[in-house]
This record gives structure tokens, C-alpha cells and sequence, in this order.
């Protein structure tokens, strides 16, 4: 078993001198070995405010440098860091933090925020800040210790608590996701298992998801480190900006959502000489809908595109190599096993071929999470006899693959009639005036649920009739037609570009009422 810090400290012993970590807001740039002394001298310094092995610490930090840094320093020391999403009100991410029972925090100097953590952590307890913070916290620039003093590094017991991650929220508060050190090879090596990532200090990865998320943390940053790579900072994502790095750095891996590549082909600076460095694609968060994927794929001509299913719990569940005209179709991965139970059933009640079910992941394989934290409701629910529960609804096929068909609890019941989201998000999608779309069910007295589109076009808005008329002409069932279509000009997604059904349902509810009123 590798820890993080092996993989790191492994890195460093081999290519001392090589470029480890690049800022995008500085000219801040550390080797290896730098980066190591970096990490003893910030793990010293948090030693010295009494943070100590086990010990529970939120990162409330957007992408940056520090945040890096202030991550691998705490693990280097043994505490345990819960990383929580900035973009969090103050009093949510302070909510998180009473109920993990965290041991202090590192966050802005934002005195709302600060206000808040300080609020609900115990008294006395460290409120470390990047840059001068208010009365009372420590700017971490003056955390710094000398390295000498940190006690070596001593392999922990695989299945310790290593860190804490966060669920979307899509639902409602975040769930703590306990991680154990064991999952650390899964979560990383499935990047060369799986999507052809080939160790060597030829890898230069942009970061284009956040830290505080899974694909962000292990696949991006722990990508980049643990294959003698370089992990260079996007801390707020521009497409503008990411073409021009992408450019300049020479970026081989560009590994992020299907809003991120939507971003970087419509940039107006994009060309297909800017991206000639990158050798391979991944994507994850959501299934990309298939124009966009056949632009994906114009644009990175020969270069190895891999679309990625997992969750925050189990990582990389099931994957698919060169998806063009299977967006939805997927293989279970290479440290996974899978089986497609009936809905409703146990996890033991296996589905039949061709039969549709909930998707689940054996959870005794080495990526899978330990339970959410202080939440043993929510792991009995989701942990049932070796088996995750996704929540999603798959069929297996005749030739061993599955298809990811949307959500369970997304599953649309119209006049008695089941609708998946994810067929007339696929049929509407294919219009050219279309940008993004979201389908849900909106209830209704007749019908139960009618099903709604929600639409963000493009250059040339198309009116609704055009939309019903070409879904008319499609392949798609009449009863699975969209009875609405209202448009917004942006669809809501949470900071890990998943879309917020909850709030766009709210919306689309109040927005048919309206014009029903």
C-alpha cells in the first residue's frame, strides 16, 4: 500500500529537481525537493499549534496553491484532512464542521466565514487563514516550522482514516466520505489501468477540477505527482485563459467535466494547433451528451478519450475508452465489480439481462469509502452486505457492458409511464440550437408528473414548437415528449459542475405557474 505522501516522497527521491507544482495567479514553482521541504516546514508548523495525528481539519479553499500545500502538509502529519467546498455559505460549511468535529480549520480570511468556523470549534482551537484574517486567527504564511523537527514518516494502518471528502449536495447538505488509506493505488493507478496515462515526467496536468473533489484531489493533483508529472494550478476556471495554459505549459492531460470541454471548444481563442501537446482526455461528473462528445473528438483527433463513471464513495466504478456514439454505455473498471440489482429489491436480487435495476459496486474493493462521517443512517443505507448502492438505474447488456440510464430517484412517472431523463435529454440534444438540456418531471394533477425540458440554447434560440416538432420527428415515444420547454440562460450546477436538479426543479415549478397563472 502507498499513502499519498509515499507517492510524493517516492516522486521526489526520483526526479529531485524536476517541476512538481506550478501556480497560475505567481510565479510560484516548486521541484520535488522543494516541495517535500515545503511539507515538512508547513507539517511543523501546524505541529505547533497542537494539531496532531487523527485529528479532524477542514480546508474551506477554493483551487490555489496554498490549498495544495496545506493538504499534503496535514497528511504528512497525520491529521486528517475534510476538505469543504468554498462556495459554501459560511453557515453551511460551519455546519460540516460542528457536525465532523473537526479540530480546527484553514479557510480565507473572509471574516463572515471565519466568524462562523470559530463559531463551532472548540475553544482555543486553530483558525488558520490564507492571508491576514481577522483578530484571533494565523495567517499561514507563519506557519512554518523547521522540518528537522517533524517525526518520521511511519506507514499507517491501511484501513486509518486518511481524509474526508464531500458529496455534490445536489440533495442537501453535504455527507463527509471517509476515505481510508488503502484507497490511495485504486484511486490513482486506474488513470494508467484504464485511460492510458504512462508514467514519466512527460505528464503536465491543468487542474481543472477542484481540490476539495475526488477526480480533483486524487486524479488531478495525485495524478500529476504520483507519475513524476506536473500539476499545474487552474484556480478559477477561464476558458480563455485554459487554452492559453494549455498552450504554454506544453498540458498533455486535460481531465475534467463535460462543461469544462464544452468551455475550452467555445473559447474564442481555441484552435486545434493550441491543443496539439495533449495526448489524452478524460471526462467525469456527468455523461456528455453525444454532439458534444463528436466535437470532443474532432478536436483531439488519435488522442485517447475515456469517460469516467464514479461517485465520491467508489471513485471510478466504470469507465468507457473512445465513447463517440456510446455516451451512456460504460465497462466495469479495472478494480471493480458490479452487478445490476432489481429496484426495490435486495442487493442480492439480481437484475436479468436486459432488465433494469440499480447499479452496485462492491464495496470490498480498496477505492471504496469507509462510511460517512458520523453518519451511520446514511452508510447503513448505502452499505448494504458488500455492496454500494449508486442510486442510479443501469442495464446490463448482451455483451457484458451497461448502460447508465439516470437517477432512481430522477425517474419521471407520467400517466403511469416511466420516463428516463436521459433518453429525451439525448434526442434534444441533437437539435443545433440546443447548448444544454436538463429534462425532469414537474408534478402535475392529470398526469402525475408532466415531463419538462429545461433548455439553455445556443447562437440561435429555437422556439418551442420547432423543439416539439423535432422531437415529433425523432425516435422518441410520444408519451416521453416534453409538454414544456422553458428557458434559462444558465442551468444550475453545484462547484463540481453537477447539475442541481433540486433547485431547477424548484425553478421550473415556480416558472410553469407562472405562466399557468
Amino acid at each position: 500500500m502507498q499513502t499519498v505522501y509515499d507517492l510524493v516522497r517516492l516522486a521526489a527521491a526520483r526526479r529531485p529537481d524536476h517541476l512538481a507544482i506550478a501556480d497560475d495567479r505567481t510565479d510560484r514553482r516548486l521541484t520535488y525537493g522543494q516541495l517535500i521541504g515545503e511539507i515538512d516546514a508547513l507539517a511543523a508548523g501546524f505541529a505547533a499549534l497542537g494539531i496532531g495525528p487523527g485529528k479532524i481539519v477542514a480546508t474551506v479553499l477554493p483551487n490555489l496553491f496554498e490549498h495544495a500545500l496545506v493538504l499534503l502538509a496535514l497528511h504528512r502529519l497525520g491529521a486528517v484532512p475534510a476538505m469543504i467546498n468554498a462556495r459554501l455559505k459560511p453557515e453551511e460549511a460551519a455546519g460540516l464542521v460542528q457536525q465532523g468535529g473537526m479540530a480546527a480549520t484553514v479557510s480565507l480570511p473572509d471574516e463572515a466565514m471565519v466568524r462562523a468556523l470559530g463559531g463551532v470549534l472548540p475553544k482555543g482551537a486553530p483558525l488558520v487563514t490564507v492571508g491576514k484574517g481577522p483578530s484571533g486567527t494565523k495567517p499561514l504564511d507563519e506557519c512554518r516550522g523547521k522540518p528537522e523537527s517533524v517525526a518520521p514518516w511511519k506507514a499507517p494502518d491501511p484501513e486509518s482514516l486518511a481524509f474526508v471528502l464531500y458529496t455534490s449536495g445536489t440533495t442537501g447538505l453535504p455527507k463527509g466520505v471517509m476515505i481510508p488509506h488503502r484507497a490511495t493505488d485504486a484511486r490513482v493507478l486506474y488513470m494508467s489501468m484504464q485511460c492510458g496515462v504512462v508514467h514519466g515526467t512527460h505528464n503536465k496536468v491543468l487542474g481543472l477540477m477542484p481540490l476539495f473533489h475526488a477526480v480533483g484531489f486524487f486524479s488531478g493533483l495525485m495524478g500529476a505527482l504520483a507519475f513524476d508529472g506536473t500539476y499545474h494550478l487552474c484556480s478559477a476556471f477561464d476558458p480563455v485563459r485554459a487554452v492559453e495554459a494549455i498552450e504554454r505549459e506544453g498540458i498533455t492531460l486535460l481531465y475534467g467535466s463535460p462543461t469544462h470541454l464544452h468551455g475550452i471548444l467555445a473559447a474564442p481563442n481555441f484552435s486545434d494547433a493550441r491543443m496539439k501537446s495533449v495526448q489524452t482526455v478524460i471526462y467525469a461528473g456527468a455523461a456528455m451528451p453525444g454532439p458534444l462528445l463528436d466535437r470532443v473528438a474532432n478536436a483531439f483527433p488519435g488522442r485517447a478519450i475515456t469517460n469516467i463513471y464514479g461517485t465520491t464513495e467508489i471513485m471510478n466504478g466504470l469507465y468507457m475508452p473512445n465513447p463517440q456514439g456510446r455516451p451512456h454505455q460504460y465497462r466495469p473498471g479495472y478494480y471493480s465489480n458490479v452487478r445490476v440489482g432489481r429496484i426495490g429489491g435486495t442487493v442480492h436480487d439480481v437484475a436479468e439481462i436486459g432488465e433494469e435495476g440499480e447499479l452496485l459496486i462492491d464495496s470490498t474493493a480498496d477505492a471504496t469509502f469507509l462510511g460517512y462521517l458520523n453518519r451511520p443512517d446514511a452508510t447503513a443505507e448505502k452499505m448494504q452486505d458488500g455492496w454500494y448502492r449508486t442510486g442510479d438505474i443501469a442495464m446490463r447488456r448482451e455483451d457484458g457492458d451497461l448502460e447508465v440510464r439516470g437517477r432512481v430517484d430522477d425517474m419521471i412517472i407520467t400517466g403511469a409511464e416511466n420516463v428516463h431523463p436521459y433518453e429525451v435529454e439525448t434526442t434534444i440534444a441533437k437539435h443545433p440550437g440546443i447548448a444544454e438540456v436538463v429534462v425532469l418531471g414537474v408534478p402535475d394533477e392529470r398526469w402525475g408528473e408532466i415531463v419538462v425540458a429545461c433548455v439553455k440554447a445556443g447562437a440561435a434560440k429555437p422556439s418551442e414548437d420547432e423543439l416539439d416538432l423535432f422531437c415529433r420527428e425523432s425516435t422518441l415515444a410520444n408519451y416521453k415528449r416534453p409538454r414544456a420547454y422553458l428557458f434559462f440562460d444558465e442551468i444550475p450546477r453545484n462547484a463540481a459542475n453537477k447539475v442541481l436538479r433540486r433547485v431547477l426543479r424548484e425553478n421550473a415549478h415556480a416558472a410553469l405557474g407562472k405562466r399557468n397563472a
